[in-house]
Formats: structure tokens, sequence, C-alpha cells
């Protein structure tokens, strides 16, 4: 074990030292930083020794053996292989295209025909599984793998929902979360059949069917999730960990720039695990897992592939997704997401100006040397879109957009064995992003040019103390970003904006707590100084902050859990908030930055109550936040002297107050049939440069929604119901929205053909299928165009 300390410190030390890597700047000692934290903490931790209760089922019809041991190892470092095989409880037989996610290390595979699927490279511990499959439901299972043999296999039966007649069953919860430890770790878990569902559809769209999500959009291409009243830069959303280097949280006409397709799993962490990836996102942020190589070594040729249309936006999309073998350790994948959609229909009018091109290509490689595993990836996206016209800003024929983002992603997972510390995984992105707005004319009104280059290190580790069970992670990172606007007179000006972070978290019989901190820092730099800005002094600035949050989950018995969670959130101003001045052709508005822009900092809360019984799963969620400084671009109702059809939006900083309440509940009133219902209230208000306190605008009115399922053998359906009130509790300038109600439909066909390593998935839904005509009050093009009308989406997805 000692050597293992001496390879952190010499390694991680030198590199805070060097003066041979000069790209990362002062920043990259963070890295040298968290590792020396790591290395401290590793003279308490290492010695213990790690103790599991082996593999276990949970709720669902899942039961596991314990493993069996195949070979023994002479070699006490050696990483350990491990073959998880899954088959059906009534033939015995594999299953083939069984999902299986290992979320401390990150990694995800699928089942090959014989129910067979290998982790490399694996260190010995105690791991969570989260496991699906088409027919099968979800679940999470823990398996403990040990020191010795190197090879370890673990069977897994599981009980076809096909098969299961009239037996009444137990229906998983909408999160798949049934072990009370994990509930300050993640708001929901979007997986299965939930992002089948997804293919053509926004993340924003996929996220709005939760409890205190929402969507804000200027039309079908734009859509972008609202959480818990959050939009815009309070809402981050990451891929693997690492930002995705848009501009899709500045303003609303900017599309995230990212396809559903390929998504392994969508998680919404909040609390102290938010604080891995954000410091200001304590209520709630998004982790798409989307990865551009395998996630273990592929031994022989697999994919999936999607054909989607739609009616009320006509067009249709194509996907295809191929894991290639190249060696003995070598992997592949190659991706391709191409859709063409025309002007949405509403039920009175073409929303005109809402067509939408897309294109994703992506190739990656994965490497599993004995030292480590390593991947490489590149991606090409490219997205052209319009934006609806706006009369009264003077764009009769709207805006037309065109975004490109070129990427390379890396990583390197290195495997601590014999340790209570699991890996060191390195993470790393470089981005070019573009994005033009340009008139009906032909002409170009504004372009955003953004490139970034980021890093993180970050290292999970789990021990068992004769008290319970101690689990954690640290880590660091760093970006830096140039951003340039052309069109308005914003300043180029860069940005390394660095972190140190951590999360503890203490599992007993009675309680578990968890407890995250971050520290970051972000230093802007305008390219060129201007002392007599008319929006400020424009110069350096420099901001630091520090987050925390804990939560306390304690069981009531066997089916009743509260959790309590209380934190301070701190997120730091962006470029765009703290240099802007000047037109944004395509939202409609005059931006204003503030130079002399504060961290956004607040004091957050939140009491949930879980009950979860034999049939019937509840949560009750009750939340608020006292901003000290809230960052609010709002509308100051004058008009541009440059622009006079333009509105003027400064930025400034108020105290505000945001506060509401989430309910969801689940229930198999019956033999193949369930009932989903939830609802979400919040409200918000910031105090004004004159004292007095008024409504935050875009705040999202009550929702409800309501939905019964069908499920028998390879056939499923579906209808839900939406409910959302009016909204007159409006901000300055801002007009209200009438209350609306829409029915929704979904039925859906698996057919896996006998003796077939090949499973069809046909599906068809509707939305709206009442052709209401209604304005949402978070769309922004509300006071010209309603909402779409009638929606039917056919979809055929092939597994091979």
């Amino acid at each position: 074990m000692p050597t293992l300390r001496r390879w952190i410190l010499k390694s991680f030390v030198k590199s805070t030292t060097s003066k041979s890597l000069p790209i990362f700047g002062r920043s990259y000692r963070i890295f040298g930083l968290a590792a020396l934290l790591g290395w401290a903490a590793g003279l308490w931790l290492i010695p213990i020794t790690v103790h599991g209760a082996g593999s276990q089922s949970m709720e669902l019809p899942v039961e596991s053996v314990e493993s069996i041991d195949v070979e023994l190892s002479e070699e006490p470092d050696r990483t350990i292989e491990i073959q998880l095989r899954f088959v059906d409880k009534q033939s015995g037989e594999g299953i083939p295209f069984v999902y299986v996610f290992v979320e401390e290390l990150r990694r995800s595979a699928t089942t090959d025909k014989e129910g067979l699927v290998v982790f490399d490279q694996i260190p010995d511990g105690i791991y969570t599984l989260s496991v699906q499959r088409i027919g099968y439901g979800n679940s999470l299972e823990t398996v403990t793998v040990k020191p010795t043999p190197s090879n370890q296999s673990f069977l897994f039966v599981l009980q076809s929902e096909i098969l299961l007649g009239d037996e009444l069953t137990v229906e998983e919860s909408i999160d798949g979360l049934g072990n009370f430890t994990k509930q300050g770790k993640l708001l929901d878990n979007i997986r299965g059949e939930d992002l089948r569902q997804s293919i053509g559809a926004t993340l924003a769209e996929v996220l709005s069917t939760r409890a205190g999500f929402q969507l804000q959009s200027m039309g079908g291409a734009t859509a972008r999730p609202v959480i818990r009243g959050l939009s815009g830069e309070r809402v981050t959303i990451l891929k693997n960990g690492l930002s995705l280097g848009d501009v899709s949280g500045q303003s609303g006409d900017h599309a995230v720039s990212e396809s559903m397709f390929g998504t392994e799993q969508v998680e919404l962490l909040q609390g102290p695990y938010a604080l891995l990836y954000s410091g200001g996102n304590l209520h709630g942020l998004i982790q798409v897992n989307q990865r551009g190589a395998p996630g273990t070594t592929i031994t022989d040729l697999r994919g999936q592939s999607t054909l989607y249309g739609t009616s009320a936006a006509p067009g249709a999309s194509g996907q295809l997704q191929l894991d290639v073998p190249l060696g003995k350790r070598l992997s592949g994948r190659i991706t391709s997401d191409v859709h063409r959609f025309e002007e949405i229909e509403a039920p009175t009018q073409t929303i005109r100006n809402t067509q939408s091109d897309q294109w994703v290509q992506t190739a990656g490689i994965r490497m599993a040397h004995p030292w480590a595993i390593v991947g490489v990836s590149g991606s090409w996206y490219q997205h052209h879109y319009g934006i609806p016209p706006d009369p009264v800003a003077g764009h009769p024929s709207g805006v037309f957009i065109e975004m490109s983002k070129p990427t390379v992603e890396w990583s390197l997972e290195k495997p601590l064995t014999g340790s209570s510390f699991k890996q060191i995984a390195l993470r790393g992105a470089w981005t070019d992003y573009s994005h033009k707005e340009i008139e009906a004319s032909g002409a170009l009104g504004t372009q955003f040019d953004r490139t970034s280059f980021q890093q993180r290190v970050d290292i999970p580790f789990d021990l068992s103390r004769s008290d319970g069970r101690l689990s954690g992670q640290v880590g660091a990172q760093t970006q830096w970003s140039s951003m340039s606007v052309f069109g308005a007179s914003m300043v180029p000006s860069n940005q390394w904006h660095s972190a140190v972070f951590g999360v503890l978290e203490k599992e007993t019989e009675q309680w578990t707590a968890s407890l995250g901190i971050r520290w970051q820092t972000a230093q802007s730099t305008p390219e060129a100084e201007d002392l007599t800005s008319s929006i400020g002094v424009i110069d350096q600035k420099t901001h630091h902050a520090l987050s925390g949050a804990v939560t306390l989950s304690i069981p009531w018995g066997d089916n009743l859990t509260t959790s309590f969670t209380g934190g301070r959130s701190a997120r730091l101003p962006t470029l765009n908030e703290l240099f802007s001045e000047g037109p944004h052709l395509a939202s409609y508005t005059f931006e204003v930055g503030n130079p002399d822009a504060s961290v956004e900092t607040a004091w957050i809360g939140e009491i949930e109550t879980r009950l979860e019984a034999s049939t019937l799963t509840m949560t009750a969620s009750a939340y608020g936040s006292l901003y000290d400084a809230y960052l609010v671009s709002q509308n100051t109702g004058q008009r541009s002297v440059r622009y006079a059809n333009l509105f003027v939006y400064q930025l400034s900083d108020q105290p505000a107050r945001i506060h509401g309440v989430d309910l969801e509940a689940s229930w198999q009133f019956a033999s193949h049939w369930s009932l989903t219902s939830q609802a979400s209230w919040v409200r918000g208000r910031f105090e004004q440069e004159d004292g007095s306190w008024a409504n935050l605008p875009q705040m999202a009115p009550f929702k409800t929604q309501h939905s019964v399922l069908w499920k028998k053998g390879a056939w499923s359906t579906s209808a839900t119901y939406l409910v959302k009130g009016a909204q007159d509790n409006t901000g300055p300038f801002e007009s209200p929205t009438d209350g609306y109600t829409r029915l929704d439909a979904r039925v859906e066909y698996r057919w896996l053909p006998s003796e077939s390593q090949r499973l069809w998935i046909f599906s068809l839904r509707g939305k709206n299928l009442t052709n209401t005509t209604y304005r949402d009050h978070l769309s922004l093009i509300k006071e010209v165009f309603p909402a779409p009308g009638i929606d039917i989406r056919g979809q055929i997805q092939f597994f091979f």
C-alpha cells in the first residue's frame, strides 16, 4: 500500500510544480491540491478493509447468486474482471439487451445474446448496479467484488413481466430507488422506457414529465428545462460530468447542443451530490450519460437503429449506433443522427419559421490496457433552425440560426486495487462552438463564438467500519473558455474557472447523512479594458465562492423515510452576465450586463417524505431558497437608443425568495394496471431597486398530471391528462396566461423473435389529442403563437 501512496504523491505533486504545462496555468495546480487531499485521507482510509454483504435483490423480482470463483490470483494489485449473467427465471435461458450501469465507476454495457456482460479493470469493493431490461422492469443491485480471484462471476435471475399473469406485483417507483440511502443523491433517474420514448424529443421535453420540471422555449428546437422555477444559467446541463461548451443557458433562443439519441440514462442530482459538478444548482442538476466509446471491451458487432416521424412538425429522423470489436483490447463506436422537421402546426395556424435540421456524427475508441482504460472520441454537431417572427420587434419573417460544435473528448480510468479508493478517473473535452443569427435577408445579425478546454479528476472511495458504511468522492476540475460576440458591443473575453470538491456519505442502520462541499474561483479577463464604458468599468474580474450542503435521511420503519436537506449555494457570474452590451437578434432584446455583478448566493432548504408500501409509493417535498443576490435580467420598459424596436434588458443582483411544493404518487391498483400522479407549485419574488417586492418573471404555473398505464405481455399503453393553471402572478412587463388541459396517449409493442438476438420496438404516441388551443406561460413566443396542435409520433427501434 505504501507503493500506492508514493505513486499518487509523486505523480500529482510533480504536476503542481511542473513548468512544462503552461496551457493549464495556475488553475492546473488545483489538481495537485485535490490529489494531495485524497492522498492525506488515504493515510486513514487505506488500512481499513472493505467488507460487503454480497449481491442481493431489491424489491423487483430479481435474484442473484453468490459470486463464483474462477481462478485464484497471486497478484494483490491486479485488477479484477467481473462477469454478470442474466437468465430468465422460467426458461433458464440468457437474456440479451440487459443494460447494466455501474454507478460508482460510471461505466455501462449491454448483455450479449447469451445474457452475459463483462466489466474489466474493476477494483475490489462494493458496487451498485442499475439494471434495466424491456419486459423485466428496472432495479438496483449490489455486488461485492473481492480482492481475489481475478475473475469473478455473478448470476442474476430475472422474472419476466410477460409471465406474471394475474399476480399482483409491485411497480417500480418513478426514480427506481427503493433504498432510502440514495434519497440525498438523486432527485430522479431517467432510463429505460422513458429514454426509449425520447427519440426525436428534446431533453427538456423528456424532463417535463417529472414533478417540479417544466420547459421554456421559443419553438420546438429551443426547449430548455426549468427546475423548480429556476431556468437559464441556474440549470446546469452536463454530459459525462463535463460542460456542454455551448451558450444554451444564456437565452431562450439558444438550443441545447446535444441529441438524446445514444443517451444511456439521465441523472438529476440534488443536494450534496450536485456539488460534485456545480455550486449553484442544489435544487437540481442534469447529468446526461452519453459516451462516445463503449463502456466495456466488445467481442462481437452490436448496435441499435431508430426511425422516427411526427405530424405536428412534419418530418422524420434516423439514428444508427454501432459498437465494433477492434481487437483484444480495443473497441469502437460509431453514431449518426440526422433529422429534418418542417414548421410546427398549431390548431388554428402554422407557427412560422420553426423548421429544424440537425446532424450529429460521433466516432470513439476504447483501449483496455492492464494499467488503465483510455477512451477518445470526436463528434460534429450541426443544427439549423428557425426562430418565429415577432412583428413588434421588427422581425416579421423571424430569424435563422446556424449552430455548429466540433468536440473532442478523452478519459482515463486508473483502477486502484486493494484500496478504499476505487479509481482515479480523468476526463476532459475541447469544444469550438459557433452560433450565428441570420436575418431573413441573409445578413448576419449576431454571432456567438465560444471555445473551451476543460478537464476534471474524480476519486471515489468506499469503506466499511464497525459503525456503518462510509463512502464518497473527492476531485477537482478546471475550465478555460474564450467568448466573443459579433454584432454587439461585448468585448471578447476569456475566463478561467476552477474548483475542488468532495462528498462524504455515512450510512448506518438508523440514518444516512451526506455532506458536500465545493470551492470555486473564476477569473474573467476582457481582451481590452474600458474604464469609461456606459455599463460600468470593464476590466479583469475575479470571483470566489464556497458552497456546501448536507442531507439527513431517517427511516421511520420499513416503509417511511424523511429526508432533510440544507445548504448554501453559490453561482459565479458568466462572461455574458458581466460584459454583454448590444442587440440579441433572435431573442428580440437589447441586453446589458453588469461588470459589478456579484456571486449569486442563496440559503436553501428542503424536507421530503417518502412512503413505499406494497403497491403504493408516495413522495412529498417542500423547498425554499433565500437569495442574497439573484442575478436577474429585467425588462426595463425602455427602448434601446440604438435599436428603437428592442427593449433594454438590464442585469441586476437583487435579493429574492423562491418556495414550492412537489407531490408524486404511483399506485398499482390491479393486475397489469397502475396509476401515477404528480403536482407542482412554485412562487418567486425579488426585491426591486426601490425596495418594493415584485414577482419574478417566467415562473412556472401550477401543474398536475395523471397517467394510467396498462401492461400485459409485449404490449403496453398509457393515457396522460395534464392540467396547468393560470399564471397571473407575473413579473414586470410580463403578460398573464390562462390555464389549460391536454390529453396525451401512447401504445407500444415489443417483438423479440424466438431464438433471435434482435429486438424490435414499435411505438405510437399522441400529444394534445383534443387539438386544444392554448398558450404556455413559459413559452417566449406565447403572445404571438399558441402551442402546437395534435401531434402523432411514430417510432421503430431495432436492437441487434
